[in-house]
């Protein structure tokens, strides 16, 4: 079974969303920002949310795209392709990869991986921090 493990949106103030999240919602940071970024991780303890700064407009404010960990990417491939004939989605030489990008039926990116795109698992090994 898939599982949500980061949505990823666009934002031209990072701050500013990040102060609504955290204020309203109760989020916290989840990891550091990277230096020389406007880039702001939070969790609510399950999911991370990745607001991703948008200072030139390069995509609409919004859903970017989102990550769905699963214990077989290939097989989730082969669904997606069942369900929806004529798509094909590409596969390395050496079978599927670890990761891989693709859109749901909608046209939604959506990152599939065996250990989410992050480098911790599972985010909750943040979820405990005290908050800012």
């Amino acid at each position: 079974m898939g599982q949500i493990r980061y949505i990823a949106i666009s934002s031209d103030d990072t701050e500013r969303l990040a102060r609504f999240y955290k204020e309203v919602f109760g989020f916290r940071q989840s990891r550091p920002t990277p230096e020389g970024r406007k880039t702001i991780y939070l969790t609510d303890g399950h999911v991370e949310l990745a607001i991703l700064e948008n200072t030139n407009q390069q995509n609409s404010n919004g859903l970017h795209h989102f990550g769905i960990q699963t214990d077989d990417v290939e097989d989730a491939i082969s669904r997606i392709e069942k369900l929806q004939p004529g798509k094909t989605i590409a596969r390395t030489e050496s079978g599927c990869p670890e990761g891989t990008w693709l859109s749901d039926a909608s046209g939604n990116h959506i990152y599939l991986s065996v250990d989410g795109k992050l480098e911790y698992q599972p985010v909750e090994k943040y979820a405990y921090r005290k908050k800012n």
